[in-house]
C-alpha cells in the first residue's frame, strides 16, 4: 500500500499510524473470506483422505470379489532344507514323495602343474575352450598376456562361459576354470594350440586332459513318487505341472499341492486392515469430542454421514442360499464396539477348510437381488468414489465456493487499495491545511509582536 514521502510534517500527526489502523479495521472482511476459504480448503484435504481410504478399501474389496481368489493353489515342502516348492495357475492338488540323491554342480577344473608366480610366461598359441556340447571359444595368446594372471584375464574377457580365477595353495599358484552351466551340460573342455615359443611353461599344459577335476559336472537326481528322474539344474519346472521344485540338499521330503488357503485369508486380513483404516480416516475428520466440546472439521456433513451408512449397513448384510453362513461374522469377521472389523483367523480358516462352506460364493455371487457381500462393497464403493459420487459431488461444491471467495477476496483489494488512497489523499489535504495555518499563525504573530507599543505612563 503506498505511504506519503513525509506524512505529518505539516501537522506533526502520526499519519501512517492512523491510516494503518483505519485500515486494520477496513480490511476486516478480507481476514473473514480468508479464514473461511482456510475452512473449505480444509474440508477439501479431509474429503481427500477419506477418499483415499475407501480407495484402497476398493482394492482390498476387489481381491475378495475375483473367484480367482478362492481357487489358487499352494505347493508346500515337508522339509525346506531339502527341497522347496511353488505352484502356478494349472497346478493340479496332490502330494508327492521326493528323494533327492545328487544336488546338480559346476564344472571345476584346475591346471595340473604349479605356478610360482603369476608373472610365470607361457608358449603362444591358442586356448579353445567349450561348455558342454557348445560352440568353442577361441582365445589368443601371445607377448601381450602369455603370464598366468594374463590368460586368467584373456579368458574372463572372452564371456567363454567360465570364470577363471588364480588360487595359492600355500606354496604355488593354479589356475582355476568354474562353468557358468549348471549339470552334465556346463562340463569343460579345453583344446590348445601351442607354437612352442614364447615362453618357459608349456601353454599344452593348460589344455584338457591335463586339467585337474575338483568338481564334477554332476545332474541333479532324485525320485518323484519313485520315479527316477534327472536334470542339469536344481530348479525343476518339467516334472510336476505347473509345479516348480527347488532342490537345496540331498535327503527326502513331501510335496504337497492343495488349496492356498493362507492367500485367502491374508486377502481376508487385508479387507479388514482397509475397512479399519478407512473407518480411522472417517472418524478423524467427522468426530465430535464431548469433552472439549470441539467438531472435526466435517462433524455432521451429510457426505460423510451417508458414507457411515452405508459402510456399516454392508458389515451387517445378508446373502441367502449358504447354509450355515451368509454374514461376514459367519466366517470369523465380526464388528467391534469401537466400529472397527476384526478378524478370527481360526474361524475363518475353518470355513475355508470346510467343503460344507462356501465362502468363494458368499463374496463373489453375482446374482440380482443376492449378491455375494464383497460384490456388494465393491458396488457401493465404486458409487461413492466415482464422478459425480456422494463425495465428488460434495467437493464440486466446495471447490465453487472457494473460487468465489477468491473473487470477493481480490474484489476486496482492489477496493481496500481505493479506501487507502482516499484516506491518505484527505490525510495529505489536512496535513497541508494545518501547515499553513500554521504559518498564517505564525505571521500574524510576528505581525502583533512588531506593533508598537502603547505608551501608558
Amino acid at each position: 500500500m503506498a505511504t506519503l514521502s513525509s506524512p505529518g510534517i505539516g501537522s506533526g500527526l502520526d499519519i501512517n499510524g492512523i491510516v494503518s489502523k483505519l485500515m486494520l479495521v477496513e480490511s476486516r472482511p478480507l481476514t473473514q473470506l480468508a479464514a473461511k476459504e482456510a475452512s473449505f480448503q480444509a474440508k477439501i484435504s479431509a474429503y481427500g483422505s477419506v477418499k483415499s481410504a475407501l480407495d484402497n478399501l476398493l482394492g482390498a474389496v476387489n481381491t475378495l470379489k475375483t473367484a480367482g481368489t478362492y481357487t489358487g493353489l499352494s505347493a508346500t515342502s515337508s522339509n525346506k532344507d531339502v527341497a522347496t516348492a511353488t505352484a502356478a495357475s494349472g497346478a493340479l492338488a496332490g502330494t508327492y514323495s521326493i528323494n533327492v540323491t545328487q544336488l546338480a554342480k559346476y564344472h571345476t577344473v584346475r591346471s595340473s602343474d604349479a605356478y610360482t608366480a603369476t608373472s610365470n610366461t607361457f608358449t603362444h598359441g591358442t586356448l579353445s575352450i567349450q561348455i558342454g556340447s557348445g560352440t568353442p571359444v577361441n582365445i589368443t595368446i601371445d607377448g601381450s598376456n602369455n603370464t598366468l594372471a594374463g590368460i586368467r584375464d584373456a579368458i574372463n574377457a572372452a564371456n567363454a562361459g567360465v570364470k577363471a580365477s588364480i588360487v595359492n595353495d600355500g606354496t604355488n599358484y593354479r589356475l582355476i576354470l568354474n562353468s557358468q552351466t549348471l549339470g552334465s551340460s556346463g562340463a569343460i573342455t579345453v583344446a590348445v594350440t601351442d607354437s612352442g615359443s614364447g615362453g618357459s611353461f608349456a601353454l599344452g599344459n593348460l589344455a584338457s586332459p591335463s586339467l585337474v577335476t575338483t568338481q564334477n559336472a554332476d545332474d541333479a537326481q532324485l525320485t518323484i513318487n519313485g520315479l527316477a528322474i534327472t536334470r542339469s539344474s536344481n530348479t525343476i519346472t518339467d516334472a510336476i505341472d505347473n509345479v516348480t521344485l527347488n532342490l537345496v540338499a540331498t535327503g527326502s521330503t513331501t510335496v504337497t499341492v492343495g488349496k492356498n488357503t493362507a492367500a485367502v485369508v491374508a486377502a481376508f486380513d487385508g479387507f479388514v486392515k482397509a475397512f479399519n483404516e478407512a473407518k480411522k480416516q472417517i472418524d478423524a475428520v467427522a468426530k465430535y469430542d464431548p469433552q472439549t466440546k470441539k467438531a472435526a472439521v466435517l462433524t455432521g456433513d451429510a457426505a460423510i454421514r451417508s458414507v457411515q451408512s452405508q459402510l456399516n449397513q454392508l458389515v451387517f448384510s445378508r446373502v441367502s442360499g449358504f447354509g450355515d453362513i451368509g454374514t461376514l461374522s459367519d466366517i470369523g469377521i465380526r464388528l467391534q464396539s469401537d466400529g472397527t472389523l476384526k478378524l478370527d483367523t481360526a474361524k475363518l480358516t475353518e470355513a475355508l477348510n470346510d467343503p460344507n462352506k462356501d465362502v468363494k460364493g458368499l463374496m463373489t455371487q453375482t446374482t440380482a437381488g443376492n449378491p455375494g457381500i464383497a460384490v456388494r462393497f465393491a458396488t457401493a464403493l465404486q458409487s461413492m468414489l466415482e464422478a459425480k459420487g456422494v463425495i465428488d459431488s460434495r467437493t464440486e461444491g466446495i471447490n465453487a465456493s472457494i473460487k468465489l471467495l477468491q473473487q470477493q477476496t481480490e474484489t476486496m483489494k482492489r477496493r481496500l487499495q481505493d479506501i487507502e488512497a482516499r484516506y491518505r489523499a484527505q490525510f495529505s489535504a489536512l496535513d497541508s491545511t494545518i501547515a499553513s495555518m500554521s504559518q498564517t499563525s505564525q505571521y500574524l504573530t510576528q505581525q502583533l509582536a512588531n506593533l508598537p507599543k502603547i505608551n501608558t505612563g
